[in-house]
């Protein structure tokens, strides 16, 4: 009985289809050229994608609020005129327009932040995403928010201290010397710089170059042969603060150069956008095949309703 059932039903169905073909076909037809026609007028956008690496504790979560924070997005409008570009009347909504229909990040567990901006001109798509990682990198390395970030942050101001310190020192022998207070031989000089820098060195955490700088002042004992420099104590400490912080702000400097180094790797682009060459939609076949399958289900309803209409003037005038 279900397989007749089955039988009858799939011979009605090719019955409808084959008294109706016409409707069905041109509803097909007319709604899939209507798809063609509307997507050919829709303009193709391009999408440039970029991916960001981003050291905890701030890690993609972080990064990806902070691209979609105010500041940074108003940046982005003004660098490139966004409200002009995407035909809005206030920075506020080129904001909300680059937000939420030209921009999107993707955040995933152990993965990098995804950074995707689509424009209808290819170059500008990555322009754009490029600029988006680079001042999300830049807001997130100023901070000084990442572990290395912290200890460049305070390497910083030693060294800030150290050359303020520096200048007065620096100031303050060369008024002696001016004046003739001050005189010191090249082995007095030597001698003298020999143990501040020695100072300097332990003071910035330098043990690397102990050695030698403790053989330079073995060296310059030795060339004295026991002869005593005197100085007035106020001088010596003059002279003594001049290279202790001559030698402290070097080191400092080195380390603030290493440490820049290993902070920018806290925030890395793995992968610069470039501009595609393919657009990313509209999907143009898709478009049409959707809106021929809308014309199919409306004519295949509208046969139905028409063979309905007809089967009920039979049976009327049957009855008559």
């Amino acid at each position: 009985m279900k397989s007749e059932e089955d039988e009858i039903s799939l011979l009605q169905v090719a019955q409808f289809c084959l008294a109706n073909w016409r409707l069905l076909l041109s509803g097909c037809v007319l709604f899939g050229m209507l798809g063609l026609a509307w997507s050919l007028s829709m303009p193709n956008i391009f999408s440039a994608k970029t991916l960001l690496l981003i050291a905890e504790p701030i890690g993609t979560k972080g990064g990806a609020a902070l691209l979609q924070s105010d500041p940074v997005l108003k940046q982005a409008v003004e660098k490139f005129g966004l409200a002009v570009r995407y035909k809005r009347d206030s920075e506020n909504e080129a904001k909300l327009a680059l937000l939420n229909d030209h921009m999107k990040v993707s955040v995933a567990k152990d993965q990098p932040l995804e950074i995707m901006v689509t424009d209808t001109d290819p170059i500008m798509a990555a322009r754009i995403a490029n600029y988006l990682a680079d001042l999300c990198r830049q807001q997130i390395l100023g901070a000084h928010i990442t572990e290395q970030g912290r200890k460049l942050y305070v390497l910083q101001g030693r060294l800030a201290i150290s050359r303020e310190r520096l200048k007065q020192a620096e100031k303050e022998v060369r008024a002696d010397i001016q004046s003739g207070r001050l005189k010191l031989d090249s082995t007095a000089v030597q001698m003298v710089s020999g143990f501040a820098s020695l100072e300097g060195m332990l003071a910035a955490g330098d043990t690397n170059n102990l050695d030698s700088a403790l053989m330079q002042i073995k060296m310059e004992l030795a060339k004295a042969s026991g002869e005593v420099v005197a100085l007035p104590p106020d001088l010596f400490t003059e002279v003594r603060d001049l290279y202790y912080h001559r030698a402290l702000t070097q080191e400092l400097a080195r380390q603030v150069q290493q440490a820049e180094l290993v902070a920018s790797q806290d925030v890395q682009v793995l992968v610069e956008a470039t501009p595609p060459l393919m657009k990313s939609s509209p999907k143009r076949s898709v478009i049409v095949a959707i809106a021929g399958l809308i014309g199919l289900v409306i004519s295949t309803l509208l046969a139905f309703v028409l063979q309905w209409r007809r089967s009920g003037r039979l049976v009327l005038s049957a009855e008559k």
